[in-house]
């Protein structure tokens, strides 16, 4: 019976000695996607799960021709790592439930474990929103072309993508500024010219002194810890033999005791890198080592692939300043890798495996916490380099062909809204339309070019740009909507009120037959007061409390001064 078995492994995926190559062998058992993957194949062979089931052959097929023909056709290892982990979740359930199953009927088993993923996570809470949609989205990926679907199967079930609530200024990019982010970008150079070769095969521990502290490395030495000495044979000859120990790992010089520290290395240059090119973790993990060449482009280098008698493609770009470093680490990658059958730029050392998910940088990350340095992402570093690029530029056009995207993708995704910015072109929006200047009275004044109001009555102020007065029945004087312009208006009009009380009209002639300018500015403060408060119950508040406030003696401050000379009789 195994040799009927359909050939499911996936040899165009490349694997390390210590890794167990994938298999969809899982599916064709009753208990298979339980068992764990590089025990398998024992079980199989010792006939732990059964005979395979004959009617879950054809799916089979199709699902590993589909996931093959993605990785044939240039798609991410990783993502099918992800969609087989998915296949196991759903015929672990499948396998628990007893749930037949058959390419026939594997649409509708797709629907009923759809929800029951819902109802984990809405009623039981036992899975996330994120999770339950990760597993669902990756196995509709492989039943739409199988059962070719015009329309995703997800769509069918209650599963959605969680939104993400993005609000103003709320976002990782927008809350880093630019001194945390120098302070990180000082940490990863000094680590990057720190270690060079000289450094990591000298002596343990290699001590850096690096601009934010000094930090100990023991490249996967413990470090010596002073014991309570004991006098017994045993121990003697056990701290004889760790000292040994001790002395050879710290003789030997090769990556089998440094692989640390390159690793250090080049997690540090892999930040650099992404740093200075604008590239994604995933696309710069993946990058080969090439010949490259340079072209000058605007203020840096296009770095291409070298190929004789033609063109060569560019690869990507990097400012001017980080070709040196650049040129340095290849030096570096030369004298530690050269030898070794690796032709990845970012060469890591995995201990026979390998790995297709991009580093989490855990020892930068451990640095960077030990010296009190904030740890940026990469995703963080990407989005603050085109927002500061777009801050200093002001052109989302060029600060794109920078990015390698277009406009749409880099506004829809990269730029994020900046306070600052953000008043700037408010600021500029408003001068060009609707653009303000301080008048001698309360309120603004959009144009500063005296326009009196048409039939004025005798005796009021005529606007002249230099009285505060003139100002409240010029044609370019406003109103700001603010509880601060109230106060300013009752403070200006009890400042008028104190100048009409101490006028003392001509001999002959009565207060009532010579109107004084003053008066006519308190009749339209006061208009202006009853309007205000009687328009809302907001506007009403701010009257109340202006009016307190000139009650207790407390005036605004652009008209203290004068209230209190004029409350002392002095004549200005």
């Amino acid at each position: 019976m195994q040799s009927a078995l359909p050939n499911l492994i996936f040899p165009m995926v490349e694997f390390g000695p210590k890794q167990t190559p994938w298999t969809l062998n899982f599916i064709l058992y009753k208990g298979g996607s339980a068992v764990k993957t590089n025990r398998l194949s024992h079980h199989i062979a010792a006939n732990d799960l059964g005979n395979p089931l004959a009617e879950r052959f054809s799916l089979a097929i199709q699902v590993h021709e589909e996931l093959v023909a993605c990785l044939v056709g240039g798609g991410s290892v990783q993502t099918a790592k992800s969609r087989i982990a998915a296949l196991r979740t759903f015929f672990t359930w499948v396998d628990v439930t007893d749930t037949p199953i058959h390419l026939e009927n594997v649409a509708d088993v797709y629907l009923k474990w759809a929800a029951h993923l819902e109802q984990r996570q809405r009623i039981d809470g036992s899975l996330g929103k994120s999770t339950a949609h990760t597993f669902a989205s990756h196995l509709a990926a492989i039943l739409n072309p199988i059962l070719g679907r015009k329309h995703s199967i997800l769509k069918e079930t209650r599963i959605r993508k969680p939104k993400s609530a993005k609000r103003f200024n709320t976002s990782a990019a927008s809350k880093v500024d630019l001194s945390a982010m120098f302070r990180f970008g000082h940490l990863v150079t000094d680590l990057c010219v720190g270690l060079s070769t000289s450094s990591i095969k000298g002596n343990l521990p290699v001590v850096l002194e690096l601009r934010s502290g000094q930090i100990e490395l023991w490249s996967g030495l413990s470090k010596p810890t002073r014991t309570q000495p004991r006098k017994t044979v045993r121990h003697n000859r056990e701290q004889r033999v760790s000292a040994e120990k001790r002395a050879a790992w710290i003789e030997d010089k090769s990556l089998r005791t440094r692989s640390r520290l390159a690793n250090l290395r080049i997690e540090a240059e892999l930040v650099m890198f992404i740093a200075q090119t604008g590239m994604n973790l995933q696309q710069a993990y993946s990058l080969k080592l090439d010949n490259y060449r340079y072209a000058s482009h605007l203020d840096g280098y296009q770095v291409l692939s070298y190929k004789a008698r033609r063109e060569g493609t560019v690869l990507f770009e990097i400012f001017g300043e980080y070709r040196a470093y650049f040129e340095s680490y290849l030096r570096w990658r030369n004298e530690w890798f050269d030898d070794l059958d690796d032709d990845r730029l970012f060469p890591f050392i995995l201990a026979g495996r390998i790995d297709w998910r991009p580093p989490e940088f855990s020892q930068v990350r451990r640095i960077a916490k030990t010296l009190a340095v904030p740890y940026i992402s990469p995703s963080i570093l990407r989005k603050g380099r085109v927002n500061w690029l777009l801050r200093q530029m002001a052109s989302p056009d060029a600060v794109a062909e920078i990015a390698q995207h277009n406009v749409e993708t880099l506004i829809r995704n990269y730029a994020e809204p900046h306070p600052q910015v953000a008043m700037v072109e408010i600021s500029r929006f408003h001068e060009r339309n609707d653009p303000s200047f301080v008048p001698p009275g309360p309120g603004c004044c959009i144009n500063p070019v005296p326009e009196a109001e048409e039939r004025l009555q005798a005796g009021t102020p005529a606007p002249d740009c230099t009285s505060g007065a003139g100002c409240l029945f010029c044609n370019n004087h406003r109103d700001i909507d603010s509880s601060d312009h109230i106060w300013s208006l009752a403070s200006f009009r009890h400042l008028k009120s104190i100048e009409l009380a101490r006028h003392r009209p001509p001999e002959g002639k009565s207060a009532a037959t010579e109107a004084h300018p003053a008066f006519a500015v308190i009749t339209r403060v006061t208009h202006k007061l009853q309007f205000l408060e009687n328009s809302s119950e907001v506007r009403s508040a701010w009257v109340k409390e202006a009016l307190f406030r000139i009650e207790e003696g407390a005036y605004h401050p652009a008209w203290d001064g004068l209230i209190q000379i004029n409350e002392m009789g002095i004549a200005i």
